[in-house]
């Protein structure tokens, strides 16, 4: 036990204790107490990333928390780091999430009312803890979260596995801590080996070529894991082991949700807020607050591939001297201690002009759509599009390369607007762009591709980007997705339906979620979406051969013809505002 000096010359006592679980795994706890006598409502995280990083490094300022009249307690997941036990992803938080939060609540110096926060698998934790039936738990504030499905950005998107981020979490951020927890030296040693198996792979890239999640890799147990998970049906009732898919109704409390336009959970993120949203409308219950900047998924500083969106962008500066802990704050004091909100429910930057809107929900009721046909010539228009065709060739052995986006990689592969002119001078990519704009143009929403192709193989990837192209040719990505052809009639969030083959030669409407953004196109930019096969290492390298669970079939080259005419219109579908609703 020591004393600690933190934000605004507050003192408080730093505890480090035992939570002991239903099972009697005990979780190691740091606790964080406000100068004086107390009780004081509590302010818990729970992740597997060590817990005592966050007293000088993580997403809030612990300190100022403290200060502001909160005991504070980190804590490190089931075996993670200082805690008992072994560790089973997302399964394990449900019952332990709610004992922490009950355990917390008992504290002599707790007044029995408890609010979470965290990003990531902390987010998660949130989410787990009210499932599991934490009573004293009355509000959350989850960041950058992939606690509403399996299957949208978290394992897979439109059907494809997320290959990219399974190896970076798996390998990167997990693995290590498991290795050191070995007892035996010669299992540890043998482990550690198999570590070094996984880097090699993933630096000569044979651990994303196309097949590979169907080949037997000698690597360490957690990537094992991850990629078993990647190998499941979309149906597969593991993908919804600690996520809120089927059980919205169980989140009653209010819920205060952070995001990033690059983050690789965007999609997830939004669709907890839609979600609970039309909840609290439908039965008058707390309103969903949203926040999301121009951040990726561990980059918040508001500068990221080569774009620095400017002052106010960071979490450290939200503008007008607000900065994230302090929202958390008064978001935790309106919540916890019957104070009044005093922000709108949603923030959002809105990038391009690089400024801060305020609105009543997101996207604002007063969006419009916009539908830009992919036309002859390369043109992206509003007009009804000229009939024409483009055609690419998607090799397997040769795969697009990931470059931005809303990506969560290893290095060299940053997520965020990065220019795309070397990645769209290739032969496999295909590109439409619009005139260069008279006058602003705001995107403020969902959008999506509607992609009318036939190809020669059985199944096809479509990988759609939508760029902002400068006037000096920088093409920067705005928001990226993918859909896997033959899981064109599988729901996106739960899984269900059937995956069908594609018949070679035969017409499919493919369309592509982009998710959502802000960004406001400039006079003199143009709108610009990109085509491709594939994008790796983000995504799994389809082999263009259907493949029903648990059958391997040889990647061949496949090639891919884009049609747009009257009755195949090929086109990008923006909700947009006008400058007069911002």
């Amino acid at each position: 036990m020591k004393s600690m000096r933190q934000s605004r010359n507050r003192v408080f006592e730093r505890r480090e204790v035992a939570c002991a679980v239903r099972d009697g795994t005990r979780l190691r706890t740091v606790l964080l107490l406000p100068h004086g006598t107390g009780p004081w409502p509590a302010l818990l995280t729970r992740h597997p990333y060590d817990v005592t990083r966050d007293e000088h490094d993580g997403m809030l300022d612990v300190g100022r928390l403290v200060a502001a009249g909160y005991l504070v307690a980190l804590q490190d997941v089931r075996g993670r780091h200082g805690s008992e036990g072994t560790f089973q992803p997302s399964t394990q938080e449900v019952a332990d999430g709610a004992d922490a939060v009950e355990w917390l609540a008992a504290l002599p110096e707790c007044t029995g009312v408890v609010g979470m926060w965290g990003a990531s698998y902390a987010s998660e934790t949130q989410f787990s803890a009210l499932l599991g039936g934490a009573t004293a738990l009355r509000a959350i504030a989850p960041a950058v979260s992939p606690a509403m499905s399996a299957l949208d950005g978290f394992r897979f998107r439109g059907g494809v596995p997320e290959i990219g981020s399974t190896l970076a979490w798996t390998h990167y951020a997990i693995a290590p801590d498991l290795i050191t927890r070995i007892g035996s030296a010669d299992e540890r040693e043998s482990e550690r080996k198999r570590w070094e198996a996984t880097e090699r792979a993933i630096a000569n890239r044979e651990a994303f070529r196309a097949g590979a999640l169907n080949a037997d890799p000698d690597a360490e147990a957690i990537v094992t894991w991850g990629l078993d998970r990647l190998r499941e049906p979309l149906d597969s009732v593991s993908h919804h082991a600690g996520k809120i898919i089927d059980r919205i109704d169980a989140i009653d409390i209010p819920v205060f949700l952070i995001g990033g336009w690059f983050d690789v959970f965007l999609g997830s993120t939004l669709e907890i807020y839609r979600r609970l949203l039309r909840r609290a409308k439908d039965t008058g219950g707390p309103l969903p607050h949203l926040l999301v900047g121009p951040w990726s998924h561990d980059n918040m500083s508001g500068r990221t591939a080569g774009t620095d969106f400017g002052p106010g962008a960071s979490v450290d500066d939200l503008g007008g001297g607000d900065d994230l802990t302090e929202r958390h704050i008064r978001w935790f004091d309106a919540a916890l201690r019957s104070g009044t909100a005093d922000t709108p429910p949603v923030r959002i930057f809105l990038m391009g002009t690089n400024r801060w809107i305020e609105a009543e929900e997101f996207p604002p009721r007063d969006t419009r759509t916009l539908e830009l046909h992919l036309s002859a010539g390369g043109s992206l228009t509003t007009d009804p599009p000229e009939s024409g065709e483009r055609r690419l060739t998607g090799d397997p052995a040769s795969p697009v390369p990931t470059c931005g986006g809303a990506v969560l990689l290893f290095a060299p592969f940053e997520a965020g607007p990065a220019d795309q002119a070397a990645i769209q001078s290739r032969q496999d990519v295909v590109s439409w762009r619009s005139a260069p704009l008279t006058e602003d143009v705001t995107v403020m929403g969902a959008l999506h591709a509607v992609v009318h192709l036939t190809t020669t193989g059985t199944d096809a990837d479509v990988v759609v980007r939508l760029c902002d192209e400068h006037a000096d040719g920088r093409s920067l990505v705005i928001a990226d997705g993918v859909q896997r052809a033959s899981a064109r009639l599988v729901d996106p969030v739960t899984g269900r339906g059937d995956r069908r083959p594609v018949e070679p030669g035969k017409g499919q409407e493919v369309v592509v979620d982009l998710w959502s953004t802000a960004h406001t196109f400039r006079p003199g930019h143009r709108v610009r979406v990109d085509v491709a096969p594939s994008s790796s290492p983000r995504w799994d390298v389809g082999g263009n051969v259907f493949e029903p669970t648990g059958v391997t079939a040889a990647a061949v080259p496949a090639e891919y013809t884009i049609h747009h005419d009257a009755a195949r219109p090929s086109r990008l579908v923006l909700q947009v505002v006008t400058a007069a609703q911002l």
